[in-house]
């Protein structure tokens, strides 16, 4: 039996990718034997896994983070060591760093005593502008990446750009893709019938700078006819109310954070998702298109590199150019124009493709089968 300490300056609760992230990670881990400690932000404990096995240790931090960028680079630095000096303290086996919480990762020194994994999910500097301020600390933090990489036994990431961003470094990396677990997959593989009739396009997830919403309310505001869902939280969200308020438009409807039961509900009457990354986040892949595609709903996407490749092995989908109106205004009338039929045709090659390749708990079975050098064969 080992203990293995996963470290996030996130909170579970307030951002689900990355419960998403870690919860198939704990619960195979814990199946497998292992205790499992947790440090995260969260105010208050999950009480999903046995008790037995399993410690959360809470690390709250104040909700409003500066907003310039130097003073949130500041507060998260600062963050990151406070929370590292913790674990220096706990008696655990192997301690997983999971980013993005990428101070995490350059602080690493303080737990060089410690069997270290680290754990990928985004290579946030990378997404950092080549202007100005952010250029200057782009170059600085691929620079503390390479020292502080040297630290790190093993390393996961998500999908295929970021294994070769380390490829390319000579760097070897187990893939463990984003997806599904095998619940949710169970549950968007089997929605009931949509009961709406009218046409309905839902955008599902976090409201934040890289998925620009704006571009969607000005489509909207274009497309009257058409019922737009935004279901999800984040720091743009203020942003983007006060546009539809300010704009005046009926037909854009903003639900912000919902339980699960109420996200099968939007998956359940939408026609069309629609998704979008913009152009800096090329090498990312938003873990809510598994989702979609899990529906066998049509998907609209705006932006280009990773995710365009994932999208290429699927039907029922649109790519369109990251951050133009126009060109999404054009793709929802293409899919308005679809029958039913045609709007689901090779649903259930997708479903397929999703069970095969991106359920979460079979990809986290692999990376612990070369973490421990153990035969693991659960079967779903």
């Amino acid at each position: 039996m080992k203990t293995y300490c996963f470290v996030t300056n996130h909170s579970l609760e307030d951002v689900p990718t990355v419960a998403n992230r870690l919860f198939p990670y704990i619960m195979e881990f814990i199946k497998n034997k292992n205790k499992v400690i947790l440090i995260s932000s969260d105010e208050n404990s999950i009480k999903r896994f046995d008790n037995n096995l399993f410690t959360h240790i809470l690390n709250p931090y104040q909700r409003n983070k500066p907003s310039s960028f130097m003073k949130r680079a500041m507060f998260e630095w600062f963050e990151s060591r406070k929370v590292l000096k913790k674990v220096a303290k706990l008696d655990a086996d192997i301690v997983v760093i999971t980013i993005p919480s990428m101070f995490l990762l350059f602080n690493a020194s303080i737990l060089k005593e410690k069997m270290l994994y680290l754990d990928v999910r985004d290579l946030t500097w990378e997404y950092l502008s080549n202007k100005g301020v952010q250029l200057l600390a782009k170059l600085l933090f691929r620079v503390m990446f390479n020292i502080s990489i040297k630290l790190f036994n093993s390393i996961v990431v998500t999908n295929e750009a970021e294994l070769e961003y380390f490829t390319v470094k000579k760097i070897d990396a187990l893939l463990y893709y984003n997806g599904v677990d095998f619940k949710q997959f169970l549950e968007l593989s089997t929605l009931p019938a949509k009961n709406n009739n009218n046409f309905v396009i839902s955008y599902i997830g976090n409201v934040g700078i890289a998925q620009n919403l704006e571009v969607f309310i000005l489509a909207a505001e274009k497309l009257e006819n058409i019922e737009f869902n935004i279901v999800g939280s984040g720091i743009e969200y203020n942003k983007i109310e006060n546009l539809i308020l300010n704009k005046g438009i009926k037909n854009v409807n903003l639900h912000g954070k919902v339980d699960w039961d109420k996200v099968l509900y939007f998956y359940q009457e939408s026609d069309v998702l629609y998704a979008q990354l913009s152009e800096n986040f090329s090498g990312a892949v938003p873990s809510k298109l598994y989702q979609y595609l899990n529906t066998g709903k049509f998907v609209i996407y705006g932006g280009n590199g990773q995710a365009c490749k994932v999208l290429s092995n699927f039907s029922n989908n649109i790519v369109i150019p990251s951050n133009n109106v126009e060109k999404l205004v054009s793709a929802i009338k293409t899919a308005k124009k679809l029958s039913d039929k045609t709007l689901n045709c090779n649903k259930n090659i997708n479903i397929k493709i999703i069970k095969n390749k991106y359920i979460r708990e079979k990809n986290v079975r692999k990376v612990l089968q070369e973490w421990e050098g153990s035969n693991i064969d659960h079967v779903l």
